[in-house]
């Protein structure tokens, strides 16, 4: 007969119930007071802390630093282009265009179809910007894209190079690209610049911006993406300019909506016991600073959320 361990059945049970208790979560108190009414710009502001959470996170409520926007990735307002242009060499006319797409699919790697491309619905906006007329920088001016943003997609910008035959072909360099969304508060966040890949701050929140990928349509001159510009050229001299040139650079899928989420500053952890805070307001304003107060273990966690106003002289 098969003798049964009931006492190591019962320390399974126990082990068993000890795992599954969660553990307990401390209740959680928080305050927090102003030492002072008013402030003057360029003086420290002092916050003082009462209760016991384990963490801390602070929004001073100046832009980049506002609570309510921690979450926002969207917002109306204009959309600004810019870049420069200087006409290295050649004389070939209209062999730069500024185009914008609402349906290219995206996607140029160095096997994909060209076709993907030129299938797509290009609307040339060249009208809207200064271009070079010689190796001079030109500034192209503000590109107001508010028309194209008002359709609620994303759009590809791309600058198209064609060349024709028998003259010496175009060289083109474009500096300083930039694609901003400026909201009427008088905040602008970065959406786009010229390397393929970079991570860009606004008010000292870091996001990415979508890069750049070349395409050659017709023959085999192609862009070239620098870190800080965009350059073509096609045949050098009139005898080489045999066959006709096109060749884009295509920026990945932009919304010209896209703002960086604003974010807090962690000024309390389990680690240190951090009494008050003492904050620096640069600027004159009235500003909300929120606290946001939290106890957790692995199994929960408490928030408290206190809310200031703040006025700066």
């Amino acid at each position: 007969m098969m003798r049964i361990n009931y006492i190591g059945m019962i320390l399974g049970v126990l082990i068993l119930a000890s795992c599954n208790k969660k553990l307990e979560l401390r209740s959680l108190t928080f305050d927090v007071a102003a030492d002072s009414a008013a402030y003057t710009a360029g003086r420290v502001a002092t916050f003082q802390f009462s209760g016991n959470p384990d963490n801390i996170t602070f929004f001073s409520g100046e832009a980049g630093k506002r609570y309510g926007f921690r979450e926002r990735t969207s917002a109306e307002g204009i959309p600004q282009l810019r870049f420069s242009t200087a006409l290295n060499s050649g004389v070939q006319p209209n062999s730069l265009s500024l185009m914008i797409s609402t349906d290219f699919g995206g996607g140029i790697t160095n096997t994909s179809d060209p076709a993907a491309i030129t299938a797509a619905s290009w609307t040339d906006i060249s009208s809207r910007a200064s271009w070079a007329t010689n190796g001079t920088v030109v500034a192209s001016g503000t590109v107001d894209l508010s028309d194209i943003a008002a359709a609620g997609k994303p759009v590809y910008i791309a600058f198209r190079y064609t060349a024709a035959t028998g003259t010496v072909q175009n060289k083109w360099t474009i500096t300083g690209f930039s694609l901003r969304n400026v909201l009427n508060d008088g905040t602008a966040y970065v959406i786009d610049t010229l390397p393929t890949f970079i991570t860009v701050a606004n008010y000292g929140n870091t996001g990415t911006v979508p890069g750049w990928a070349a395409k050659t349509i017709t023959n085999t001159y192609r862009w070239t993406l620098g870190a800080t510009n965009l350059v073509i050229a096609g045949a050098t001299s009139a005898a080489a300019a045999t066959d006709p040139v096109e060749a884009w650079a295509v920026t990945g899928p932009v919304d010209l909506r896209k703002v960086t989420p604003d974010a807090g500053t962690v000024v309390k952890t389990m680690a240190n016991a951090v009494p008050a805070l003492g904050y620096t307001y640069a600027k004159p304003g009235t500003y909300e600073a929120v606290f946001v107060a939290g106890n957790a273990n692995a199994d929960g966690q408490r928030s408290q959320v206190k809310k200031l106003a703040v006025t700066v002289q």
